[in-house]
């Protein structure tokens, strides 16, 4: 016994302990969803002209213009105080724009949406850009939630940095809810997504540390069905919640469901050991294996300290900078980041490529939900099947085939196929990559490493929108750099150590070591472990 994987086989490899820390951690990664994606409803446009001036088509053409006139006028008239006076050419047009803006605000179309910020702030016409600002802005919070957290949760432990995130997220959102003008709004939604960010990022890096190899195919990966949940949650409160501040309450309503998660998850017993502190790591794995019902030899942590490799973790602990350091160790970092953003890249790129799907705007949300959940599914098989390399490596070469495939596909249902393809692919290889990368950072840089990598996240979800510009220039250009960053950074995969089956790397030399194969006695351990389950 002289690991902690060796530990959880007699503590409960999957007991009611863990099963009731799960059940809190994925509920953190369930609000990350509701807060990244609550723009769509709180933040949307719906049909909106100048307070007493909506254009109507018929006097338009009665007042003896074209038809061609009159359309080129209502593309405008939401934003001016106009009259039938019509100009001769585009310059005309401008001055006339300028010189009849609206004085007295808009009116707003209430079908939809019966209350948005866009519409309590008037951010249309020459504000519109601002609700693009202010998603960036949130954006730009998970960039320094990662970075802020993932540092925090290395030096100070995981279960400090999940609860500070779980207070901050939970108290920012609500503030957000009183905001009076868009600036407290985009500053109080800053910290909201740095703290949910932070929150999601250090579930997953806890449901990665709290079981054997085996397992954490299932954890690391089903964490993100509840990441889906969110979707379905955000269509009620959409559909049912007409005051975009009461939507943001509904929003962090999750948080209350979350407040037990101060008694009952604790801190990583695996972060613990590498730290020395073995007697805060005794405390709770004697809980655990009480928790579930499991009786422990007396002597086991005396084995862990005496034993080499911990010791060796415990000698030397490694910080990130050790760890880029490292010739060999660095590439691997620099190829998990490059694959981390062309997942997000292509993700997002085809998510809002995607034709709009003809239904309520509510329901097509959920649908966008629920199209990921066999992607999901797909990802714990091919994890389990196939191994890390190919699972992850494979779809995003399936990924990247299908949107060069959808390049020369003619329009209709063949075109939609690939894009689906592509897209079930993108996603399943997205929650690929995270258990990938959790196991091979080493333990004193894991929640670093994946923080710091997570970072691609945000900053892919924000160029995807500016390469689809480009299909000005060019119909398919977008799809083609789609296409081919996900072929490229597919082939980079195999570059990387496979790690099925392997114990989780403590130490730097650990992280070194994983490109050596599988000892035969390793393999079988494995298949017995599959066959058991979650025991």
């Amino acid at each position: 016994m002289e690991t902690y994987d060796d530990i959880l086989k007699i503590s409960g490899k999957f007991g009611l302990y863990q099963w009731r820390t799960y059940f809190f951690l994925c509920l953190g990664a369930l609000q990350t969803c509701i807060l990244t994606f609550s723009d769509v409803f709180i933040g949307a446009t719906g049909e909106f002209w100048c307070r007493g001036s909506k254009f109507e088509p018929d006097a338009c053409l009665n007042a003896s213009s074209s038809v061609e006139d009159c359309n080129r006028l209502q593309e405008v008239s939401v934003c001016i105080d106009y009259n039938f006076t019509f100009y001769e050419d585009e310059e005309e047009l401008q001055e006339l724009q300028e010189a009849m803006k609206c004085k007295n605000g808009w009116e707003f179309d209430h079908g939809v949406y019966p209350s948005t910020f866009t519409e309590e702030w008037g951010l249309v016409c020459d504000k519109s850009a601002l609700t693009n600002i202010l998603q960036s802005i949130y954006l730009a919070g998970l960039l320094f939630g990662c970075i802020l957290f993932s540092t925090m949760a290395d030096r100070f432990g995981r279960y400090i940095t999940f609860i500070v995130c779980l207070i901050c997220a939970a108290l920012f959102t609500l503030l957000s809810a009183l905001s009076p003008n868009a600036i407290i709004f985009a500053i109080l939604r800053f910290f909201a997504g740095a703290s949910a960010y932070g929150l999601s990022t250090i579930a997953f890096v806890m449901a990665s540390e709290m079981v054997l190899p085996t397992t954490r195919v299932y954890t690391g990966v089903f964490i993100w069905f509840a990441f889906s949940v969110g979707y379905f949650l955000l269509s009620i409160f959409g559909k049912f919640i007409p005051s975009w501040r009461l939507f943001i309450v509904a929003t962090a309503a999750p948080f209350a469901l979350m407040i037990p998660s101060i008694v009952y998850v604790d801190e990583s017993p695996r972060w613990l050991i590498t730290k020395e502190r073995y007697e805060d790591a005794d405390k709770i794995i004697q809980k655990i294996a009480k928790v579930n019902k499991k009786t422990l030899p007396p002597d086991y942590m005396t084995k862990i300290r005496e034993s080499k490799e911990l010791k060796a973790s415990s000698e030397v602990h490694g910080s990130f900078l050790d760890f880029i350091r490292n010739p060999v160790l660095r590439l691997y970092f620099i190829n998990i980041l490059y694959n981390w953003f062309v997942q997000s890249l292509v993700y997002f790129g085809l998510s809002l490529s995607t034709n709009e799907l003809g239904v309520d705007v509510f329901i097509a949300f959920c649908i966008s939900g629920a199209a990921e959940i066999p992607a999901h599914a797909s990802s714990m098989l091919t994890l389990k099947y196939l191994g890390r390399k190919i699972a992850t490596g494979g779809l995003m070469l399936l990924a990247g085939s299908a949107c060069l495939a959808t390049i020369l596909s003619p329009p209709g249902a063949l075109r939609v196929t690939f894009a689906m393809i592509g897209k079930f692919a993108i996603t399943s290889s997205f929650d690929n990559i995270f258990i990938f990368a959790a196991e091979i950072f080493p333990t004193p840089v894991r929640s670093r490493g994946v923080g710091f990598c997570s970072m691609a996240t945000p900053i892919g979800a924000v160029i995807a929108p500016l390469i689809l510009v480009f299909e000005k220039f060019w119909g398919p250009l977008p799809l083609v750099l789609f296409g081919s960053s996900a072929v490229l950074a597919g082939l980079l995969v195999f570059l990387l150590p496979e790690t099925k089956g392997k114990p989780m790397p403590d130490t730097i030399e650990d992280s070194l070591n994983l490109k050596k194969r599988v000892r035969p006695e390793d393999s079988t351990t494995e298949k017995v472990q599959d066959n058991e389950g979650f025991i």
